[in-house]
């Protein structure tokens, strides 16, 4: 009961958004491949974690519990998403103005400013070669190599087999790597 009551305590609105937001955000992000989509599942999430933090057992990690909600959410926003698109036709949406310049004291750059142009490039052909995997192969790639689940997690969360969760990871990995050789691969 004691372990319980203690993961209970992890699960303040305060530790939640702090310790577990970022990483719930990073997962529904990757699956879902849009900005406020991701939001809308981080606070769906959070918030149904704070409705049901009674019923957590303390069986599996708090982790564990968030992860499988985070994802079991982005993949139903996903399917909502998708009935929703075959209804209605999007609408463009405008950028509203950014108002003023940050104020305060410069600080120093945590890195030189041509190492963080280039590690944002990079961060960037890698999160586009994501968002071009099929969703199927996206999912699993996802969970795998960015999330580090194991196959048989992997499986378990989007109800597929062993041999179904190693075959779409393969899959994902060769177009991934073929989408990514072409900047990185020395020309000879």
């Amino acid at each position: 009961m004691e372990a319980t009551q203690e993961h209970r305590n992890d699960l303040t609105p305060e530790r939640l958004l702090e310790e577990h937001g970022p990483r719930i955000y990073s997962l529904a992000r990757r699956l879902l491949d849009n900005d406020a989509d991701a939001e809308d599942v981080t606070q769906e999430v959070l918030l149904q974690v704070l409705r049901k933090r009674d019923t957590f057992r303390g069986e599996a990690a708090v982790t564990t519990w968030l992860h499988r909600m985070a994802v079991n959410a982005a993949l139903a926003h996903r399917r909502q998403r998708g009935t929703r698109e075959k209804h209605h036709a999007r609408q463009a949406v405008e950028d509203l103005p950014v108002e003023g310049a940050p104020g305060g004291p410069v600080r120093r750059w945590t890195a030189p400013p041509d190492q963080l142009a280039q590690d944002h490039e990079v961060r960037q052909l890698i999160e586009g070669a994501i968002a071009g995997l099929e969703e199927k192969y996206r999912d699993v790639y996802v969970l795998a190599d960015v999330e580090g689940l194991s196959n048989a997690e992997i499986g378990e969360l989007l109800g597929l087999g062993l041999p179904a969760v190693k075959s779409r990871l393969h899959r994902a990995r060769l177009v991934m790597r073929e989408a990514l050789a072409p900047h990185f691969e020395e020309k000879t």
